[in-house]
């Protein structure tokens, strides 16, 4: 009995707030009772005195006490201020079994949850759905840093714009869904072909575009044309081995210059490799 009322009050803050109140409380009466059983003779300033300094001792223990009961919720709240900046309320541990340390279990698992969802958030707005490659969007965001990185060291940045040929005689001949596994089968290729810093996005229905840093042009038309042959050599039934092509644009970036503007060069000769052929890889001018 004893043992279940005493997890009870180490439960719940209340109670020990109650239960250092009340010991506060009554510091100056287990003072005089202290003082008479030890034989002392009671005088009007003694008792006086005996009990002003009780008083005293008894508030100063209650404040103490419930500071220190409070002062997990003190810590809890400076870190819920701090949240967006500073994640250590992530890793902050619960004080106690009391209500505030529920509180800060529940408030914790709360935060990791939403910084799951962000995180699940940022991942679905920056990728695409379908291939897993990055979107038009991340490119746009991305493509700046590389190029900020490259000027710092001295370094070529290229891209390779490519597409599926007769993409859509594909979806309408063999359905969508072929068309999606397609698709597929090309970011797959592309994900093989890539170096650890590269990076690869669907910009469109079936076009994509490779951002490779540390590569000038020589290097890019390299790896369009291993993509080129890995992508003729892709399988996806019912189409026959062969039947999925691209045709790539390759641009080594100049100085300075924007996404925009480096797209429209490396488009400009994917163009020429769809006119001369298709299946075909196709460098942009470099002046």
């Amino acid at each position: 009995m004893f043992e279940d009322r005493l997890n009870k009050i180490k439960s719940s803050i209340v109670a020990k707030i109650f239960l250092v109140c009340f010991v506060s409380v009554h510091v100056p009466l287990i003072a005089l009772v202290t003082f008479l059983s030890l034989g002392f003779q009671p005088s009007a300033l003694s008792i006086f005195g005996l009990v002003l300094s009780a008083t005293l001792v008894g508030t100063v223990l209650c404040l103490y006490a419930i500071w220190r009961l409070i002062s997990p919720l003190n810590r809890l709240a400076s870190a819920l201020k701090r949240y967006p900046d500073d994640k250590t309320i992530l890793t902050l541990p619960a004080s106690a079994s009391d209500e505030i340390g529920t509180v800060t279990d529940i408030a914790r698992s709360m935060l990791l949850e939403v910084e799951d969802l962000t995180r699940k958030l940022k991942h679905q707005a920056s990728t695409d759905f379908l291939t897993g490659l990055g979107n038009r969007r991340a490119l746009m965001e991305r493509m700046p840093v590389i190029q900020a990185q490259a000027s710092r060291s001295d370094d070529a940045v290229s891209i390779i714009l490519f597409d599926l040929d007769h993409f859509k005689r594909i979806n309408d001949e063999y359905g969508h869904e072929t068309g999606d596994k397609a698709l597929m089968a090309v970011a797959e290729a592309v994900k093989d072909h890539l170096r650890p810093y590269d990076y690869a996005a669907r910009i469109g229905g079936e076009e994509f575009c490779i951002v490779l840093p540390r590569a000038d042009m020589a290097s890019a038309l390299i790896v369009a044309e291993r993509l080129r042959n890995a992508v003729a050599e892709c399988v996806v039934e019912p189409l026959a081995k062969g039947r999925i092509t691209c045709s790539f644009g390759v641009a080594e970036a100049r100085q300075n210059e924007r996404l925009q503007e480096l797209l429209l060069r490396a488009d400009a000769a994917l163009y020429q490799a769809k006119h001369g052929g298709r299946n075909l890889v196709k460098s942009a001018q470099s002046k």
